[in-house]
């Protein structure tokens, strides 16, 4: 299952990996400039671990507070 959310960022994720690569292979990219695409990549990295652990949790929880319902209606 995926979303437009998890694909724009694996998208994203994949130019900033390349275009890391590119300047590390340019000698006439500097330290900082390459620093920040890695950091780039770290941030986009978290926020697709973050939107599955967090996705993942619901998928698995689906319909579970259904049971609590009918058992608390039943009181």
């Amino acid at each position: 299952m995926s979303s437009e959310y998890e694909f724009i960022v694996s998208k994203t994720l994949l130019e900033k990996s390349r275009k890391l690569q590119e300047m590390q292979n340019n000698d006439g990219s500097s330290k900082a400039e390459i620093d920040y695409v890695k950091m780039e990549i770290e941030a986009l990295v978290s926020m697709y671990d973050n939107y599955n652990n967090s996705m993942s949790y619901f998928r698995r929880a689906q319909g579970g507070r259904n049971g609590l319902r009918e058992v608390h209606d039943k009181t």
